[in-house]
């Protein structure tokens, strides 16, 4: 039997969590549903943020789904130290439109990048005039992250894919991105462009349906993410996978937009399509899909959660998703 793992984490995490479980209930058979903790919560039960039980778990759990947790200034992210502890070295992040309303209309953007986190080594020193900063890169981080993203466009039979990177600014890393692009995604099976990473948000601003796939180095990916939010409605809506070699963690998208949102009315759609992907990548592909076209019924029905321009409470709105099901 399938199993997933679910770290509900802490803040709005249990809430959005539960709202995505929810859906899956109703969706997905023969799928055994498996709790942990991770974060302040798992610390006040274990003293631990990062309980040896949760990683012994990802052993026979290969898909994780987490809520967000809460950073402290002394310590790394305990879903840092999970990153790195599973070798989770690529990240991917879907920005869909779901509703006319709230971006680019039938925009659909996959975005590829490696894991900052793993792929490299950043030294930074300091003397009297300034900071220099020094980076490494590894051409692996590089060659596996996009192995992952030509094995998840081949999944869903996508064509069009973009290279992004900066050669008048950093020529060396560029064409060692490039190559390795290049010898993965062949143009003759492919309709491949490489760009600088400026003339691609100017052409993507332009015509929203450029791009499938989007493939960048991680210097410039954050910024590359902004715009595609910006164009789909909103960073809280996208879900991020951090992917490895055996493992795969799921979490909701940035919810800075939550901090003034009364806790019963947080949105659960970066959540729900957390769920999504990681039902598509256990294999459960129709149910995956089923899950999005309920979330842009949803929302072309005008249901939505106050950040929006909504009333609804997040139970409302997933009782929304689920009905569409």
């Amino acid at each position: 039997m399938d199993k997933l793992l679910v770290l509900p984490g802490d803040g709005i995490g249990p809430s959005v969590v539960k709202s995505a479980i929810d859906v899956l209930d109703i969706l997905v058979d023969g799928l055994e549903i498996v709790y942990s903790e991770i974060g302040f919560s798992a610390y006040e039960s274990t003293g631990q943020h990062l309980p040896y039980e949760t990683l012994d778990l990802t052993g026979e759990c290969r898909n994780i789904l987490s809520g967000p947790v809460h950073n402290t200034s002394d310590r790394r992210s305990p879903l840092d130290t999970l990153k790195l502890q599973l070798d989770l070295y690529a990240v991917m992040r879907r920005f869909k439109t779901l509703s006319p309303d709230m971006g680019s209309p039938e925009m659909d953007v996959t975005l590829w990048a490696s894991n900052a986190t793993l792929g490299q080594d950043i030294i930074e020193t300091r003397d009297m005039e300034g900071i220099t900063i020094n980076k490494y890169i590894r051409s692996s981080s590089y060659s596996r992250m996009m192995g992952k993203a030509l094995s998840e466009m081949e999944s869903k039979d996508k064509r069009r894919v973009v290279c992004a990177v900066r050669s008048d600014l950093l020529p060396e890393s560029s064409q060692l991105f490039r190559d390795s692009f290049e010898s993965l995604f062949v143009n003759s099976v492919y309709d491949t462009d490489v760009m600088n990473i400026d003339r691609w948000a100017s052409s993507v601003v332009r015509n929203p349906h450029l791009t499938e796939f989007l493939i960048c180095a991680d210097l410039y990916s954050h910024v590359a993410a902004g715009l595609l939010a910006g164009m789909t409605g909103g960073n809280h809506l996208s879900p991020i996978a951090y992917v490895g070699d055996t493992n795969n963690l799921y979490i909701p998208g940035h919810m800075e937009s939550f901090n003034d949102v009364p806790k019963d009315y947080l949105n659960p759609t970066s959540a729900i399509m957390a769920v999504s992907q990681a039902i598509f990548d256990m294999g459960y592909r129709k149910e995956a899909d089923d899950v999005v076209n309920a979330l842009v019924e949803t929302y072309s029905a005008g249901h939505k959660t106050p950040e929006l321009g909504g009333d609804l409470t997040t139970e409302e709105f997933t009782r929304r998703v689920i009905s569409n099901l």
